[in-house]
């Protein structure tokens, strides 16, 4: 494919430009109002009105009206509830530099989002309109992600054939539809991944410009995703198929409630075994082992980050820091013999302190053993929400790609 292929590129807004960096002010006020974890969450996005306001069917306050006589707040109190609901996210500006690089390039570009039509008004306060040919939003057009119009609607207000765009968003099932009709499209899982894709696709993207970090005293690495591969997408859904298993389901089960319990010590590795067999309907727990043990390959090990770890000890202060299960200290050991409280000067296993990336305090308590400030340390990690957050209490990070 050439750079002439592609003449079009559409984003979302919300997961991809904007996202939730800080989760504190969310928790602080689940915290305030005898919520559960995450349940602020469900009262806006799984409220029975997310759809009618993001259609234009009924207005914001409307919608803010609802969430707030569901909670008891009204006036004041609900417009703090609401400034703070949104108070932790935060723009990407370096990825709206690159559009509007590429929009100078001579590339159509357009933002596609599922949002209020107020959406719009707020986006003009940003001052990033200029990086766009055309704004879509679903509140304004009565159509929303994935209906295949709202696609078919921006392709033609950018005027481009479906093969010669491509679009980029962090729900699975938007990227499907949009493959469907007929798009080049890809899940959004930040910046560095992007830019692979797009430069595979042909589309002209500068390498970004560094600048040298002084004072840099240690370098932190995440495990699952960077010292060992992940299993894929396209494995998850092949494990599905084979499963009989409604897409998006065995990632729920594996990596849903029950494995944030897990990772914070909540629950063991037993009873996690015993949700798998629940939820996967295998006769116990011994049987889900074997079904993790055939899901989770043993060649995914990166002998190139463990090196580069290594060699980083000469020079640096060298951590682990991994959202795991309590026993991956031994699995970790018995899988690749590597010992890691000898290969890291520290090592932090979330399961082990009862908390979990992307929550600042597994952080700062990382640093402390470290005996380093955020500014004198490199996080390294696959994961866009945790990049986010450990850049948001001042670390310097890089998303992991590949070795």
């Amino acid at each position: 494919m050439t750079a002439s292929s592609i003449r079009a590129l559409i984003f979302d807004y919300g997961g991809v430009l904007m996202r939730t960096a800080d989760p504190t002010s969310r928790r602080a006020l689940e915290q305030q109002h005898d919520l559960q974890p995450g349940e602020t969450l469900e009262l806006v996005f799984g409220s029975p009105l997310w759809d009618d306001i993001q259609l234009g069917r009924i207005e914001y306050d409307t919608f803010w009206g609802d969430v707030g006589q569901r909670i008891g707040l009204r006036g004041a109190d609900l417009e703090d509830f609401r400034r703070r609901f949104w108070g932790g996210d935060r723009l990407d500006h370096e990825l709206v530099d690159l559009i509007r690089h590429l929009a100078d390039a001579g590339h159509r570009t357009a933002m596609l989002s599922n949002a209020p039509a107020d959406l719009r008004s707020y986006v003009e306060e940003l001052g990033i309109t200029d990086a766009f040919d055309v704004l879509i939003i679903s509140g304004e057009e009565g159509l929303m992600k994935p209906m295949p119009e709202i696609y078919q609607r921006a392709l033609q207000r950018v005027g481009v054939a479906p093969e010669e765009a491509v679009f980029v968003d962090d729900m699975r099932e938007n990227v499907e539809a949009a493959r469907r009709v007929g798009l080049h499209a890809t899940r959004f899982r930040g910046l560095a991944p992007l830019r692979v894709w797009l430069r595979d696709l042909g589309v002209p993207v500068p390498k970004p410009e560094r600048e040298p970090v002084p004072d840099v005293q240690a370098v932190i690495f995440d495990w699952g995703g960077v010292m060992e591969e992940l299993t894929g997408e396209s494995a998850v859904l092949a494990w599905e198929r084979r499963l009989a298993l409604d897409g998006g389901t065995l990632a729920e089960i594996l990596w849903g409630s029950a494995w944030r319990q897990l990772e914070v010590g909540a629950i063991d590795d037993e009873e996690y075994m015993r949700h798998i067999a629940r939820a996967l309907h295998l006769p116990d727990g011994e049987a889900a082992l074997r079904f993790l043990q055939a899901f989770y390959t043993n060649d995914r090990f990166n002998p190139q980050v463990m090196a580069a770890a290594r060699a980083l000890r000469d020079q640096y202060r060298v951590a682990l820091l991994s959202n795991a299960f309590p026993t991956q200290r031994e699995t970790i050991q018995e899988q690749h013999g590597i010992a890691v409280e000898s290969e890291f000067d520290v090592y932090v296993n979330s399961a082990a302190v009862g908390l979990a990336k992307p929550d600042p305090e597994i952080f700062h308590l990382t640093l402390d053993r470290l005996d380093v400030e955020p500014e004198q340390a490199v996080f390294v990690d696959d994961s866009l929400r945790n990049i986010d957050a450990a850049r948001e209490i001042g670390l310097h990070a890089i998303q992991f790609v590949d070795p």
